[in-house]
């Protein structure tokens, strides 16, 4: 009874935050970009970082076209996610470049056109931008629900190459003693807001 609970207010603070954040405006998503953008930037670690692993934004997260373009700009080799043929497996990530194909995945999230010579190794990484749903206070993620992100990053604490930051709005983040976790869910070390930066405990 407990488990069934915890997946239905899961599902409701799920459906709640997805309604949020596809009600911004265009004006209200660029401004939230250009900030996060701005705080990337002032990173030591992103500007040491070769390799950076970035999603493309999809149901109202944060846009993360500028964040790229930057980042491409300052000639760092950006990846992106690309689901598996298997529910029951990891992301791969492929380099993406400014002339790179995007295709709709099966999910009708881009990535890019298949190419087995472009999949990196996650060690071999630097820095993993993740999206998320909802936070809380100590980088506990609610992602999607898909559990790509939790598999794909479940050892990164153990895997010191790269480091997985969140991107999300302020409003996404909620109280500790209303995010339900699971033992698989994951929880990032960075997340950064428009307005803030969240260092939390895992660090």
């Amino acid at each position: 009874m407990y488990i069934c609970h915890k997946k239905l207010y899961k599902r409701s603070i799920r459906e709640y935050i997805r309604i949020v954040r596809r009600s911004l405006t265009f004006r209200e998503q660029y401004i939230a970009a250009q900030l996060i953008t701005n705080k990337i930037m002032t990173m030591d670690y992103v500007h040491k970082s070769k390799r950076i692993a970035v999603f493309i934004n999809f149901d109202g997260e944060i846009r993360t076209s500028l964040l790229i373009r930057t980042l491409l700009c300052m000639h760092k080799q950006i990846y992106l996610p690309v689901l598996p043929y298997s529910e029951d497996q990891c992301l791969l990530f492929l380099r993406y470049t400014f002339s790179t194909p995007l295709i709709y995945n099966r999910l009708s999230i881009y990535e890019p056109e298949w190419n087995a010579n472009s999949i990196i190794p996650i060690e071999q990484l630097n820095v993993i931008f993740v999206p998320l749903v909802a936070f809380d206070n100590h980088g506990n993620r609610l992602g999607m629900g898909g559990g790509f992100y939790d598999r794909t990053l479940q050892n990164w604490k153990h895997q010191s190459n790269y480091v997985p930051i969140g991107l999300a709005y302020d409003f996404q983040r909620i109280p500790t003693q209303l995010l339900p976790m699971d033992q698989w869910d994951l929880t990032l070390p960075e997340i950064v807001t428009p307005s803030y930066r969240l260092i939390s405990d895992v660090c």
